[in-house]
């Protein structure tokens, strides 16, 4: 039992008895009889959720074993039993009358626009935890803000910051919390929900006498070897998504396409790598290529420009 759920189950507890001892104990009674009943039920319906969320809580967390599905699936249980204790408390104190329900609809109706941005927060809360848009530990970027989800509340999303000023999709430090309506108007690019791979390029730079299909050979085969893992595991993650989308491309493997200048000869490198992965195997496979460039001497990186101004006395 989480340590907020037993304070919630000892506070409606003491809630409860204090009432019952008003109601019945003392000359309070008479009056208050109708209400006080009501705050009873009420406070035990509340009670009920709290040990309800603690039930389930302790069974989730003894059978799921996946971090991010046990953390979804108490949010959802979560969500489920508030949204069901509001809709019995609410039982609890309306009564079946025109006047009651006119007056309740107005008064409703007068909530919702005043604290329209706290009901659009909430309500894309419920959308997020049920469309499964997005889950904690997914990446993904809305609008100029990117990062790894770190939490998904009733009205905000918390995000582990990454880029701004620091580069290949690193941490900054930084914690980001956006209110949960972005969902409703904004377009949330997710970078590993279904598929966790991505398409990097390095672009390579030769000079117009390099020995290009010997710069390709290497460039295949330097890149091969370290992201061979990678290669493996997106063709099955794609062939899983094609049960789930109108998907039929499973093209990850290396690409070189060339691009030719008056002077130079650009080879565009594209391969799959890890979302979270793709500064440093960027590191590992430009510091590859370089030690294998420099074996060869029939391959100068660099423009001809370059060249020159680094050949002059």
């Amino acid at each position: 039992m989480s340590g907020r759920n037993y304070i919630g189950i000892i506070v409606f507890a003491f809630i409860i008895l204090a009432l019952s001892y008003i109601n019945y104990f003392t000359v309070l009674a008479p009056n208050y009889g109708d209400i006080l009943l009501k705050l009873i039920q009420a406070s035990s319906i509340i009670m009920i959720a709290y040990l309800l969320n603690s039930f389930f809580e302790n069974i989730i967390g003894k059978q799921v074993q996946d971090t991010k599905n046990r953390y979804t699936l108490r949010k959802v249980v979560s969500v489920v039993i508030t949204l069901l204790a509001v809709g019995a408390i609410m039982i609890v104190f309306l009564k079946e009358t025109t006047t009651l329900i006119v007056a309740y609809g107005i008064l409703s109706a007068g909530v919702v626009i005043t604290l329209q941005d706290v009901f659009r927060n909430f309500a894309g809360g419920i959308i997020i935890l049920f469309s499964r848009t997005f889950q904690a530990g997914d990446r993904i970027q809305v609008g100029d803000c990117y990062g790894d989800v770190l939490d998904i509340n009733y009205f905000h999303t918390t995000l582990m910051e990454i880029r701004e000023w620091v580069d290949g999709d690193q941490y900054t430090g930084r914690i980001l919390t956006m209110p949960n309506s972005f969902v409703l108007d904004s377009t949330v690019k997710n970078y590993t929900r279904d598929f966790s791979f991505i398409w990097d390029e390095v672009t390579i730079i030769l000079s117009p006498e390099s020995d290009w299909r010997k710069s390709r050979d290497i460039a295949l085969q330097t890149t091969n070897s370290l992201i061979k893992d990678y290669v493996e595991h997106s063709k099955k993650e794609l062939a899983s998504m094609e049960r789930k989308y109108m998907f039929t491309s499973y093209d990850v493997d290396t690409k070189i396409f060339l691009f030719i200048e008056s002077d130079r000869i650009e080879m565009h490198l594209r391969y799959v790598v890890d979302t979270k992965q793709r500064r440093y195997v960027n590191d590992l496979l430009n510091q590859g290529l370089l030690d294998a460039f420099a074996t060869e001497p029939g391959i100068v990186i660099g423009s001809i420009s370059s060249i020159e101004i680094t050949k002059m006395p």
